[in-house]
């Protein structure tokens, strides 16, 4: 008899960074979650990222999970409202939905 796996994979991706945010995101909806494979992405820029980071659950929560990356991943998607703002320091177009300049820090009109 085969013994049930522990944890099973529900996503993988190259960067380690997204893959802590999505960590905590399933954290918040009380599903255990662990990282595989983050201490192998090299972190000097230009080296290519081709090792898998790994997102693992237990596998009751497996369903759960993947609607919870399902919504991270249609949010991430969502489109510009084509709305901008103008940064008064250097002239930078923004978009609506940032809060400072993206070029030079300053705050934005909102702030």
């Amino acid at each position: 008899m085969v013994e049930p796996a522990r944890v099973v994979c529900v996503h993988r991706m190259t960067n380690p960074i997204e893959a802590n945010l999505i960590k905590g995101l399933l954290e918040q909806q009380g599903i255990q979650v662990e990282i595989s494979g983050e201490g192998l992405v090299g972190a000097y820029a230009g080296v290519p990222r081709v090792c898998d980071v790994r997102l693992l659950v237990p596998p009751g929560q497996r369903q759960q999970a993947l609607s919870v990356i399902e919504g991270y991943e249609a949010a991430k998607g969502e489109p510009d409202d084509g709305r901008h703002w103008v940064c008064a320091g250097c002239g930078e177009q923004n978009a609506s939905n940032f809060e400072i300049c993206w070029n030079c820090g300053l705050p934005g009109e909102a702030a």
